[in-house]
Parts: C-alpha cells; sequence; structure tokens
C-alpha cells in the first residue's frame, strides 16, 4: 500500500525545482482543473487523515493509523503546495515531501501487512535520507535531486509491489491493482509535467484521486481482514467448525430461544471411536486429517438451521434445532454416517463415531446447557459400553415429565 504514496513523489515536476522559468500566469479556464482536482482531493486526504488521528487517539497500539494519518498530512501538503496559487515558489517544500512520503508509505504497508523490517528493507530507506540531505543542504541541485525523487518512486513502489506479489492472502491480489493503480497514476502526473505525455497540456495531477481510490480499496482489505480475525478466533482451525467457547455461547442463545417460545431441541455428543489406538497405529498427522474431514462431513451432513462445533480432542457435538426425538436421532445417524464416509490413502480401517443425545422440551422442561451436555456425554458412554459405533437417545426417569401436564416446577 505503500507503494501507492511513494508514487506522489512523481508527480514533483510541476515546482520550480524542475523549471527554471515560469509560465505566463494561465487564465482561468486553465486554472480550474488544475485548482479543484488536487485542491478537493486535499480536503478529502487530510480529512481521512484526521479521522485515522481520532481513532489512533482511542487506540494506542495501531501505528498503522498513526502512519497513515502522517501520510496523508504530508499529501495534501504537497498537492496543496502544487496548487498554482502562491507567489513564493514550494519547489523545495515538494521535493523533500517527495522523498519522504514513499518512503512513510512503505513503512504504512509493511506495518499493514506484518511483515517484518529486515535489513534490505530498511537499507532502502537510505535512499530518502541521502536525497533530503541533498535538498536541504544544496537549493540548486534540483536536477539531482528530481532524479533521486524519481529514483525513490521507483524502488518503493517496485518493493512495495515486489511484497504484494508474495502474499499467499485473499486480500492480495486486491492491494496489489489498487497499488498498482496508484503507482501508474504517480507516474503519469511525472511524464505530463515534464511533457513526456500530452506536451503542451496541463492535465490536472491524477494522483490524489488515486490515493481515495487506494484507500477505498484499502478499507475493503481492512474488513476482509477483520473478518478472517473474527473467523480465527471463533472457528476451530482443524475442522472448520466452532470452537467450543462459539458453540456454548450460540447454544445457550438457542436454549434461550427454545424455552421461550416453547419449542423442543436436543443436544449430541460424537466421540471418534478408537481415535487414540488409531493415532498410535497411523501418527498424528493421519488423525488430524481424520478430524479435518470428519469436521467438513459434519457441517456437511446438519441443516443450516443446526450448530455444530468441536467440543475438544475428537469430541464433536451438535444442537438440533426444534426436533422429537425420533427425528433428532435420524439426523444424528445421518452426521455418523458421513463420518463413516471418510477416508484416508493407504489406510484400510474405517472411521466410525458413538453419539449421545439429550432432549429438551422448551414448554415444560427446565435445563442449561451445561446440564444437556452431561446428559447426552451419558449417553455416549452407554453407546462406548455397548460396542461403539451407534446413537444412543437419553432415558429420562419417571421423575421427568414427558409432557406439559405433568410438570411440577419449572
Amino acid at each position: 500500500m505503500l507503494s501507492a504514496i511513494v508514487l506522489l513523489s512523481a508527480a514533483p515536476g510541476r515546482g520550480p525545482a524542475f523549471e527554471s522559468v515560469r509560465a505566463p500566469a494561465p487564465g482561468v479556464t486553465e486554472l480550474l482543473p488544475a485548482l479543484v482536482i488536487p485542491a478537493a482531493s486535499a480536503v478529502a486526504i487530510a480529512t481521512l487523515g484526521l479521522v485515522a488521528l481520532l481513532f489512533f487517539g482511542r487506540d494506542r497500539s495501531r501505528r498503522d493509523l498513526l502512519l497513515y494519518a502522517l501520510l496523508a498530512a504530508g499529501l495534501t501538503t504537497y498537492l496543496a503546495a502544487g496548487l498554482p496559487l502562491w507567489s513564493n515558489d514550494p519547489g523545495r517544500l515538494r521535493a523533500a515531501l517527495a522523498l519522504l512520503l514513499p518512503a512513510l508509505a512503505y513503512l504504512l504497508l509493511l506495518r499493514f501487512l506484518e511483515l517484518p523490517h529486515t535489513r534490505v528493507r530498511l537499507a532502502l530507506l537510505a535512499l530518502p535520507a541521502a536525497g533530503l540531505v541533498l535538498v536541504i543542504a544544496v537549493p540548486s541541485a534540483g536536477r539531482v535531486s528530481g532524479w533521486l525523487e524519481a529514483a525513490s518512486l521507483i524502488v518503493f513502489g517496485g518493493a512495495a509491489l515486489l511484497d504484494l506479489a508474495r502474499l499467499h492472502r485473499p486480500d492480495g491480489a486486491l492491494l496489489f491493482a489498487a497499488t498498482a493503480a496508484l503507482l501508474l497514476a504517480a507516474l503519469f502526473d511525472a511524464a505530463a509535467s515534464r511533457d513526456v505525455l500530452l506536451p503542451g497540456l496541463s492535465p490536472p495531477p491524477l494522483v490524489g484521486p488515486a490515493f481515495l481510490l487506494f484507500t477505498a480499496l484499502l478499507l475493503v482489505a481492512v474488513a476482509d481482514q477483520g473478518r478472517m480475525i473474527l473467523e480465527r478466533a471463533t472457528t476451530d482451525s482443524l475442522t472448520g467448525l466452532p470452537n467450543r467457547a462459539t458453540f456454548l455461547d450460540r447454544a445457550r442463545r438457542e436454549l434461550a430461544r427454545a424455552e421461550r417460545s416453547g419449542s423442543s431441541l436436543a443436544l449430541a455428543m460424537l466421540d471418534i471411536d478408537r481415535f487414540k489406538r488409531f493415532n498410535d497405529r497411523y501418527g498424528h498427522q493421519a488423525g488430524d486429517r481424520v478430524l479435518a474431514q470428519a469436521g467438513r462431513a459434519v457441517a456437511g451432513a446438519v441443516r443450516g438451521i443446526d450448530i455444530a462445533g468441536r467440543y475438544g480432542g475428537e469430541e464433536l457435538v451438535l444442537v438440533l434445532v426444534d426436533v422429537e426425538a425420533d427425528a433428532a436421532v435420524a439426523a444424528v445417524e445421518r452426521v455418523r454416517a458421513a463420518i463413516a464416509e471418510v477416508r484416508l490413502p493407504n489406510v484400510q480401517e474405517a472411521v466410525t463415531a458413538s453419539a449421545g443425545v439429550a432432549l429438551h422440551h422448551g414448554a415444560f422442561d427446565s435445563a442449561d446447557v451445561a446440564g444437556l451436555i452431561r446428559r447426552a456425554d451419558q449417553a455416549l458412554y452407554q453407546s462406548k459400553e455397548e460396542g461403539r459405533d451407534r446413537t444412543t437417545l437419553e432415558s429420562r426417569g419417571p421423575d421427568h415429565p414427558t409432557s406439559p401436564a405433568e410438570v411440577r416446577y419449572r
């Protein structure tokens, strides 16, 4: 993303550092595009920078927001200094910013992508540092500083695109395209300012609008990154099912809904049979593959309204919504059949699972999730005792009501 901004450095040609003689003052008609587009871009970028700074004030650990705010302030100043309104020559200021902004943008990219600051990456910062010293110490070296600014754009832009091309993440292609577009806009500005493109014309700078487009695409990447972080926090990485904490939270909400509406639900515990022996015989990697495929099988066998999760180890857990006893057992049998379809290369042993089911009648029963898990686990233990590879429905004694008419308390 940084490369994006390094491009800004490419547009400095409109400053006096690149022109020894000023052209006659343009008329109002010629002045409007050169004023409106960069001025509007500068205002929008300054606003975004202020928002980023406010968010950084609330969370000081987000240094990427601080870097973005600094970058936005620098780019705003760069665009404002290029407006054809100033009597004084802002060439040195723009030249200095053109050197610093690419480096600042690169640091922002490294921070956003959580890339390490290797010696090679840090060594790139020597280029803008040397150029800045030259701009300050030798004001007349405008032509040399112009080459340094162009080199800064190419070096940091190329490094950014190279880092993005190596990314293995869903938003890598999006960020690469956004950065490349910004780079092209900056290169166009640089070429147009030197009459390499469109000679005799003075098109408005495109780097400001390109940076705004880049920011919009970056926000898409940030949203996608937030989604991935949430998924990592709530999903079991091995099976792809909700992890224990997430499952328990959803199960509590579903249980509360069942008691409000008077509907019924079932909680089922499943355990991969002889999983320890399988691990000892074929290795833990094979065991992990069994769990991963079992997780996918379970996710494909339950309804969209049901909840499946990994409870721990080789134990999986289900909440089946709006089901009675027969429907609950049938649903668990479908899940067990899906698990039985799991096959590993060069492994002849079949994968089976045992299950226990506990029912909850919201109209006349009282329970909590922990109690339902204990009851389902007891039924699971009975399945193990009776030979595994089966489903057992809990048997509740006569002291438990089976209809509203038998309710004694709630």
